[in-house]
């Protein structure tokens, strides 16, 4: 960041944390590599959940990397190694952040809610809970490109049936994601291609999650974060489930059991972030989901995405 950055523009930058589908093959193999940073943060998370995560990670045991029970504890652990890497070489001092789905347990670790600890194995138990609360291959979820959040609302109820069918993150004003019994859902994919200017594509998950399908793993997640008491931001972090800042107390951990079962307002919780005055948005974690629903969202916004050493190093270069 310029000498700008760091003066006045620094106050707006807002951090983002991907969820479940920004994983890939050897993610994590370069910041174990070169990072001591992040090699001590996969060592205390393969410790913490007792097998070898980083190993999963660093793609060297096939394709557990795609198992909801290993992605989850992933994708946390990847964004929080990045996260600690980006902080010890760039003055970092967002004023909000937030993330999507499964991204909102590293925004709560970013801002000091959550001990990294307690985050990666509430995921666990998260992971665990939502991946045994359906049987595979009845269920499954769709992107929605083109329509309104009225219209993709309607095209749910259209085509519901006796299915559960909701709509499950409204990601951008034109983009939301539907999830439900997968009979449903591709009833929804052949209405799309009778509609113009609209396309469909089913997801790579065969789960119904943000759906009332997944009320199974609620339970044992509110039994764990009973044991543990949610702290004082840093900086406020903007709930999936109402886009507002999270509250202190017992009410903020309903909140994470909600979010199971509700969708995530995400295009509405990059307002909230743009109305507290957040010009600069820097994505940590693996992939580019997040970047790339800011700019369907408000083409005025910077989105920065950090993914990578690479990214790291142009971002400390850019302050330098």
């Amino acid at each position: 960041m310029s000498d700008r950055d760091n003066g006045q523009a620094q106050d707006s930058v807002a951090l983002m944390f991907p969820g479940q589908g920004s994983q890939f093959p050897g993610m994590g193999a370069d910041l174990a590599r070169e990072s001591p940073i992040a090699r001590r943060i996969f060592e205390r998370a393969d410790d913490i959940l007792g097998y070898g995560l980083s190993k999963i990670m660093a793609g060297d045991r096939g394709d557990e990397l795609q198992r909801t029970v290993h992605t989850q504890p992933a994708v946390l652990v990847h964004s929080i190694a990045l996260l600690e890497i980006l902080r010890d070489s760039v003055p970092l001092t967002p004023i909000m952040a937030a993330g999507h789905s499964l991204g909102e347990y590293s925004a709560l670790v970013a801002a000091g809610v959550l001990s990294f600890d307690d985050a990666l194995d509430i995921v666990r138990i998260r992971a665990t809970g939502m991946d045994d609360a359906q049987p595979t291959g009845i269920c499954g979820m769709a992107a929605v490109v083109g329509p309104g959040e009225e219209e993709a609302r309607r095209l749910v109820e259209d085509h519901r049936g006796d299915d559960v069918l909701e709509a499950a993150n409204f990601n951008a004003p034109d983009q939301t994601v539907i999830s439900g019994h997968l009979s449903a859902v591709k009833r929804v994919l052949a209405a799309v291609k009778e509609m113009k200017k609209t396309r469909a594509v089913l997801l790579p998950v065969s789960s119904a999650f943000h759906t009332r399908l997944m009320a199974p793993a609620q339970g044992p997640l509110q039994d764990r974060l009973a044991s543990i008491s949610l702290e004082k931001p840093d900086f406020p972090v903007v709930a999936n489930v109402n886009a507002a800042p999270y509250p202190a107390g017992e009410h903020g951990k309903q909140l994470l059991v909600d979010q199971i079962v509700k969708p995530v307002l995400w295009s509405d919780c990059i307002g909230t972030m743009r109305e507290v005055g957040a010009t600069t948005f820097i994505e940590i974690g693996p992939g580019k989901v997040l970047a790339g629903l800011l700019r369907r969202i408000d083409r005025n916004i910077r989105g920065i995405n950090v993914s990578s050493l690479d990214g790291i190093e142009s971002l400390s270069g850019a302050s330098a």
